[in-house]
């Protein structure tokens, strides 16, 4: 009640309305990969290389020694089977081997006359003395020139060496070839003596070919001697000395060959070490 006697109102509550709630979503958060950046290597400085208006001359040390390259000749000696029929059961009579008795017309393992492997081109012709020439023969074999040993104007031997270079009296010899007759090694085998002859003094004779060599036969005897490479001459016009059998194979070698059929050429080199030893 109140003071003037009337009835009071109850009291009133107040009530605080309550918000919705509201959902939020979050924020999403985008991670940048982090892309990882390599170290740049520390440039390395290339010398400039200056060019000269004149065209070198490629020396021969920078370029293939090999006069023959592989298969080598002398890597491949077949041994004759006993077994078999002869590869020439009728050779021709053979004729005495002619032993050399002039040093200067011998072919050693270490040379031909008196050019030696080794020596250079201004000691052989200190030795050779007057009359001899040295005249150059371009395209002498497949990447070779040679330098012809000449008396009289008949070629005693060659001094082969790479194309495109040039050989000076002060280069060392390294390869040494013949086909002159009246070289003959200590035994008396040389360029015309028949390969069934030399067979009486080196054993049994396997020709072999190498087609990727460019077609070249050699003679390789079950007694080969060291440091020397023996071509054969084919007979007439049969481009080999060799009746090698029908293959695909690039090499070739056999038994069998030409009862008439001679050797060409022979070949002297240095080994290895010593065409190593001589650049």
């Amino acid at each position: 009640m109140t003071a003037c006697g009337q009835k009071s109102q109850p009291p009133t509550a107040v009530v605080t309305p309550i918000p919705t709630p509201t959902s939020v979503t979050p924020p999403v958060t985008t991670t940048q990969p982090t892309s990882t950046v390599a170290a740049s290597p520390v440039p390395v400085k290339i010398p400039k290389q200056e060019t000269s208006a004149e065209t070198s001359t490629p020396i021969i040390s920078a370029l293939p020694k090999s006069l023959y390259p592989e298969p080598a000749p002398v890597q491949i000696p077949l041994i004759p089977d006993p077994n078999k029929i002869a590869a020439n059961p009728k050779p021709d009579p053979l004729s005495k081997l002619k032993i050399p008795t002039n040093p200067a017309q011998q072919i050693t393992p270490v040379g031909i006359g008196n050019a030696k492997i080794g020596m250079s081109l201004k000691e052989l012709k200190e030795q050779m003395g007057q009359g001899f020439q040295f005249p150059i023969k371009s395209s002498f074999i497949e990447g070779f020139d040679a330098i012809a040993v000449t008396k009289a104007g008949a070629v005693q031997y060659y001094i082969p060496y790479p194309a495109g270079t040039q050989f000076t009296d002060a280069d060392k010899i390294q390869h040494l070839m013949t086909d002159n007759p009246n070289y003959r090694t200590e035994q008396g085998v040389g360029p015309g003596t028949s390969i069934q002859q030399a067979t009486i003094v080196y054993g049994g004779a396997t020709l072999s070919l190498s087609k990727e060599n460019e077609s070249r036969e050699f003679i390789n005897f079950t007694q080969h001697p060291n440091g020397l490479a023996f071509r054969p001459k084919p007979v007439g016009n049969h481009n080999f000395a060799g009746d090698y059998p029908e293959s695909n194979d690039d090499y070739l070698k056999t038994q069998k060959y030409d009862n008439k059929a001679a050797i060409g050429q022979i070949t002297v080199s240095c080994t290895e070490s010593q065409c190593e030893q001589s650049n």
